[in-house]
């Protein structure tokens, strides 16, 4: 299966650059800096929350910050239409942000792997199956499954993925909380449904704090970050 030149290979310790290869920024500064200052190659982050919190406008407004980037939106919540309908109210997107309609994980697999984006972008995982598998998209098996398949595809061709991840009422994420052993960073997105303020936090950082926390206001236009949060609270 696997191109053997994807494959590791085993480095002298003293070669390994510490840097992280950090820092592509996300072009919004609060999400930057709960990500423990930007996105790094390769990693795997989970973005979750209530449904209609804010998950995907955060993802796609992220998405259409990073210009020159290529950047691979699978949505298999959304249609395309209703992604550009999203979009226009946000502002004006990139040359090269592309929208796939799309659950079947190996599918996602595949297009990635030729399209070779510099982000993806996963929305959601609870709508990704594998079809090989007799399990229920969204049940426990097909998370865990579609989760390590989209942690080899990062790791393998060293691109940065976030999951979006839906939280039920009991709290836990995608049902259990399976995944987040898994990924590099789990970021929490909440607020009450009757105020227009959100939160942004990380429960799990391996590059960075889980101490610093994003704000946001959703406003019809999408979210509008609040460096001061005092002027809300």
């Amino acid at each position: 299966g696997a191109d053997p030149l994807k494959r590791a290979v085993p480095k002298r310790l003293h070669e390994i650059s510490a840097e992280n290869e950090r820092s592509q920024s996300t072009g919004i500064s609060e999400l930057d800096r709960v990500l423990g200052g930007g996105i790094v190659k390769g990693s795997l982050i989970l973005v979750s929350g209530e449904p209609g919190i804010g998950k995907s406008t955060i993802l796609l407004q992220m998405c259409m910050k990073m210009k020159g980037l290529r950047i691979l939106y699978v949505s298999g919540e959304e249609s395309p239409r209703q992604i550009k309908l999203r979009a226009d109210r946000v502002g004006e997107y990139p040359e090269n942000l592309f929208i796939l309609p799309e659950t079947d994980i190996s599918a996602v697999v595949a297009r990635t792997e030729e399209t070779a984006p510099d982000i993806l972008v996963v929305d959601s995982i609870q709508t990704m199956y594998r079809e090989d598998m007799t399990s229920a998209p969204g049940s426990v098996p097909q998370v865990r499954e579609c989760t390590s398949e989209l942690m080899r595809l990062a790791k393998a061709n060293e691109i940065p993925t976030f999951v979006v991840s839906h939280v039920n009422k009991e709290g836990a994420i995608a049902g259990p909380k399976v995944m987040e052993h898994m990924v590099d960073a789990v970021l929490y997105f909440e607020g009450e449904r009757s105020s227009d303020h959100r939160i942004l936090r990380a429960i799990k950082n391996r590059f960075g704090s889980t101490n610093e926390i994003g704000v946001f206001e959703m406003t019809e236009s999408g979210l509008r970050e609040i460096p001061n949060p005092s002027e809300l609270f």
